[in-house]
C-alpha cells in the first residue's frame, strides 16, 4: 500500500471556532464521517501542526499520535506508513499554558501565526500534501506585532506566485479580484491586476471542476456604471473581458451585481468575477452558508479554510456549527491530486 497523500493541518486560533470543530469531528468520527468515499481514509491522512497546551494534553494524548515537529518530508511519510500508528498525528511545536475557548488573546494568537508558519513550511516541503488553514484572528496577530495580511497572501509570498481566493461551493464560486482593501482602493487596484495570472487562475478552476457552465465578471458600480453616469470603471472590465475571448476564455459581462446573484441568473454560472470582497463574498456566504470553502488558485498544491473567522463568542458557548471545517477536510480529501495535475497543466 502506498502511503497516504498527507492533508496538513495548521492548528488555527486554539481558543477560536476552526479548532473546535475540528476536535469534534476528531472525537465523534462516526458522527461526522462517513464510512465510504474520501470520508473512509480522511482520519489516516491527517497531520495536524500545533502546540501541545496544558488543557488540551489529555484530548490530545487520546486521539492523535503526537511526535515532534519536522519539516522533513520522508519523516512524515515514515510515520504516516507506519501501520503501528492507528491515530492522526499531531506534530507538537511547543507545549503552552492553559487556554480558554472562546478566549481570544494576542499570546494564543501569536502562537497560532508560528503554527501556519510551520505547516507551511511542511507544505512545502511536501510535493503530495495538502494544507488546511484553520481560522487565526488577523486583528490579534498584529496586536501580538506581526504584520500579517492572511493567509493568502503569505501563501502566495512563501511559493513566490500570483494567486486569486475563491470561494468554492458545488453549486457556485466566487473569485473576488481584489482582497482585503479599503472600498476606496478598490478601483485603482482593478487596474493592477495581471490578466494573464488571472486566465491561468480560471484554466485551473476549470480544470478542477470540469466546468461546463459559463463565467460571468460584475459590474464595478451599481447598474454597471448606467452607462459612465455614475462611473467609467466598466471599461476595464469590458476590455478585460475582449482579452479573454481572444485566450478563448468566454465571460459574461459586465453584470450588475444585483442581478447575477439572483437565483434564476445564476443557475447559468459555475464560477463569478466580484471586482472587490464584500460584492462577492455578502452573496457567497448568504446562498452557501456554512458549507462554502476557500482556496487558492494559483498555488501549486491544494490550500483550504473554512468560510468563517473564529467566532469566538460561538466557542465560548460551544455553539459552534461543524460545517465549514468538514467541508474542508472533504475538499482537501477530494482535490488534492486532481489540483495538482490541473497545475501542472498551466
Amino acid at each position: 500500500m502506498s502511503t497516504p497523500q498527507p492533508i496538513i493541518v495548521s492548528q488555527g486560533d486554539a481558543a477560536g471556532a476552526g479548532w473546535f470543530a475540528f476536535k469534534e469531528i476528531i472525537a465523534s468520527p462516526k458522527k461526522y464521517l462517513k464510512p465510504t468515499g474520501v470520508d473512509a481514509s480522511l482520519l489516516h491522512r491527517l497531520v495536524v501542526v500545533g502546540d501541545l497546551f496544558d488543557s488540551e494534553k489529555a484530548f490530545v494524548e487520546k486521539y492523535f499520535h503526537t511526535v515532534a515537529y519536522s519539516t522533513k518530508a520522508d519523516t512524515l511519510d515514515a510515520h504516516l506508513a507506519d501501520k503501528k500508528i492507528k491515530k492522526p498525528l499531531f506534530l507538537k511545536i511547543h507545549e503552552s499554558k492553559n487556554l480558554e475557548p472562546g478566549k481570544g488573546n494576542s499570546l494564543v494568537a501569536l502562537r497560532s501565526y508560528h503554527a501556519f508558519q510551520k505547516a507551511m513550511k511542511l507544505f512545502q516541503a511536501h510535493a503530495q500534501s495538502s494544507l488546511v488553514t484553520l481560522p487565526v484572528s488577523k486583528e490579534l496577530i498584529m496586536k501580538a506585532g506581526v504584520d500579517f495580511t492572511g493567509h493568502t497572501e503569505e501563501l502566495a509570498r512563501a511559493f513566490g506566485v500570483k494567486v486569486f481566493m475563491c470561494m468554492y461551493h458545488r453549486r457556485f464560486s466566487v473569485i473576488p479580484l481584489t482582497n482585503h482593501i479599503p472600498l476606496g482602493q478598490v478601483s485603482r487596484k482593478l487596474y493592477e491586476i495581471s490578466l494573464g495570472d488571472l486566465a491561468a487562475a480560471l484554466r485551473q478552476f476549470s480544470a478542477l471542476f470540469s466546468n461546463k457552465k459559463k463565467i460571468a465578471w460584475c459590474g464595478v458600480n451599481p447598474h454597471c456604471g448606467e452607462n459612465g453616469r455614475i462611473g467609467n470603471e466598466e471599461e476595464f472590465v469590458k476590455r478585460a473581458i475582449e482579452d479573454f475571448a481572444k485566450k478563448g476564455i468566454a465571460i459574461d459581462g459586465p453584470i450588475s451585481a444585483d442581478a447575477v446573484f439572483t437565483k434564476r441568473v445564476l443557475a447559468d454560472y459555475a464560477l463569478v468575477l466580484a471586482n472587490y470582497h464584500d460584492q462577492g463574498l455578502i452573496p457567497f456566504k448568504a446562498l452557501a452558508g456554512m458549507a462554502g470553502v476557500n482556496t487558492t488558485l494559483g498555488l501549486p498544491r491544494l490550500r483550504v479554510s473554512p468560510d468563517h473567522g473564529t467566532a469566538f463568542s460561538q466557542t465560548a458557548t460551544k455553539r459552534v456549527d461543524v460545517t465549514g471545517v468538514l467541508a474542508s477536510l472533504r475538499f482537501a480529501a477530494g482535490y488534492a491530486q486532481k489540483w495538482q495535475q490541473a497545475s501542472q497543466q498551466q
